[in-house]
């Protein structure tokens, strides 16, 4: 029962912090306006004024301001140094549940929940928390020994540390220093036997889902004892079936009204958040607080969610645009629109590779524009430009469609001729060469190219197939230009 009243306290308290702690405007709060602050203020107001187990809702940022209602901090108030502050900043991006400090100004020992505030504009802001009673959960505690007069509860960290206990004496205490036995507390829940001053107790532990604490049960073993001999069969058994119905009806009590819409609350929330189907999609929840509630922050998560998922499908399709506006923008030349020098180097060794698999020809044509540098200097560079892109669409118009022109640097081009042995190549050579001379260009000046083709030989790399096109060019050059040159490898 302690369990389930644990559970549902702290979900409802945890689902409301998850949900502002989304809130953007609450993120980002101290660089707001006023308007916009005051909006977030009632907002914290309206969640605190539904749940009677809240006493506060506030933020504190990194900047030191603190975001709250009907509260004026003590002077030099600093929040980034108090213990909800630094325990959701050690958990980020965990929630931080259940956290007991004292308050500065009261004196009060209070419960935090609280979660660090993340923006996508400037990183971890602040955190989001709340403060509920630690006395409504002493009091739960306390009133649970009503079967055996020296049962209590209380109630632990997983590593031991008591946090809640009805002896003030206990607490920080470890429970390794309290019974002898050496603990497992991995366990979900179990039981124990223990002695302290040769009195014997008897524990039953088990761990809450919502905060990870764990909560003991303690009752004297002798008194156990005595109760079964005093106890007649008869009243023993009346006893236990009472007892298991009450604790039964008890329990259904609790989850209807509690714990069972808060935990298909949970379900729906994670259905929702990974995109699954719901296990109990026909659930109705209870027309009571809780249930109202859960219905709301239902519809808050799927809405919430479904402006997420529109804003990430538009951030991919403009990240896919940009993508690829790259990819072509780094393989083009930006002067001709033909491949630039870097991907014909790819293209270059795909073809190499695929030629010497498939034992296919592969040629290469080298060119570059006669007497280019005088027609720059006389007519400028704007017109030299002008010339070079006149050549790159007298390509695109008289290659076939499996050559690959490109621009592989200044007034230079090359070509690929997959499929093409040194004679179709040096038949293309010849057709560039005339098309270019006769072209009549928008300067008086005749414009040539000299020519130079290598075909790919066995095991040759991409460096010897350049080098011999580019020799075949040099040669081309000083026969006196408008020239094409194709020699085969010389045999070794």
């Amino acid at each position: 029962a302690v369990n389930y009243f644990i559970d549902g306290y702290f979900s409802e308290i945890n689902n409301t912090i998850e949900i502002l702690a989304a809130n953007e405007e609450i993120q980002n709060a101290p660089w707001l306006d006023v308007s916009e602050r005051q909006r977030v203020l009632d907002l914290l107001k309206s969640f605190t004024e539904i749940n009677n187990n809240i006493s506060f809702i506030y933020a504190g940022y990194r900047n030191k301001e603190l975001l709250i209602n009907d509260y004026i901090p003590p002077e030099g108030f600093n929040p980034t140094i108090r213990p909800w502050y630094q325990a959701a900043m050690d958990v980020k991006p965990l929630l931080s549940t259940g956290v007991p400090y004292q308050e500065i100004k009261s004196k009060e020992w209070l419960f935090s929940t609280s979660k660090a505030l993340y923006s996508t504009k400037r990183g971890y802001t602040g955190v989001i928390s709340c403060d509920s009673s630690i006395e409504t959960v002493m009091s739960q505690l306390q009133n649970t020994g009503y079967i055996y007069k020296s049962s209590y509860s209380f109630v632990s960290k997983p590593g031991g540390e008591i946090i809640l206990h009805p002896n003030t004496s206990y607490l920080s205490d470890n429970i390794s220093e309290i019974m002898v036995n050496t603990l497992d507390l991995n366990e979900t829940e179990g039981t124990l036997r223990y002695r302290i001053n040769n009195k014997g107790h008897l524990v039953f532990y088990s761990r809450s889902r919502e905060t990870n604490w764990v909560i003991w049960t303690v009752v004297d073993e002798n008194e156990i004892i005595k109760a079964i001999i005093l106890q007649i069969a008869f009243w023993i058994l009346l006893t236990g079936v009472l007892a298991l119905l009450l604790g039964l009806g008890q329990s259904i009590m609790l989850s209807r009204r509690f714990s069972t819409p808060l935990f298909e609350l949970r379900k729906k929330v994670k259905a929702i958040i990974n995109g699954t189907k719901e296990a109990n999609p026909d659930y109705q929840y209870p027309g009571n607080e809780i249930g109202i509630i859960a219905r709301e922050v239902a519809l808050l998560t799927e809405q919430e969610l479904y402006a997420r998922s529109r804003e990430l499908e538009q951030l991919n399709t403009l990240l896919e645009q940009k993508n690829e506006e790259l990819k072509i923008s780094s393989a083009i030349d930006k002067l001709t629109g033909l491949y630039n020098r870097r991907q014909l180097d790819s293209d270059i060794e795909r073809e190499r590779r695929q030629a010497l698999r498939h034992k296919t020809k592969f040629s290469v044509i080298m060119f570059d524009i006669d007497w280019f540098k005088k027609i720059n200097d006389k007519y400028g560079h704007q017109t030299g430009d002008s010339i070079l892109k006149e050549i790159a669409l007298l390509l695109k118009n008289n290659l076939r469609s499996i050559d690959i022109p490109g621009r592989w640097g200044g007034e230079e081009f090359l070509i690929l001729c997959p499929q093409t042995d040194l004679k179709a190549a040096e038949e293309l050579g010849i057709r560039i060469c005339s098309v270019i001379a006769n072209h009549h260009f928008a300067i008086a000046e005749h414009i040539t190219i000299s020519v130079g083709i290598a075909e790919l030989s066995e095991q040759e790399d991409v460096d010897e197939l350049i080098k011999r096109a580019d020799a075949n060019l040099y040669t081309a050059k000083h026969q006196g230009k408008n020239t094409v040159v194709a020699t085969p490898k010389k045999k070794s």
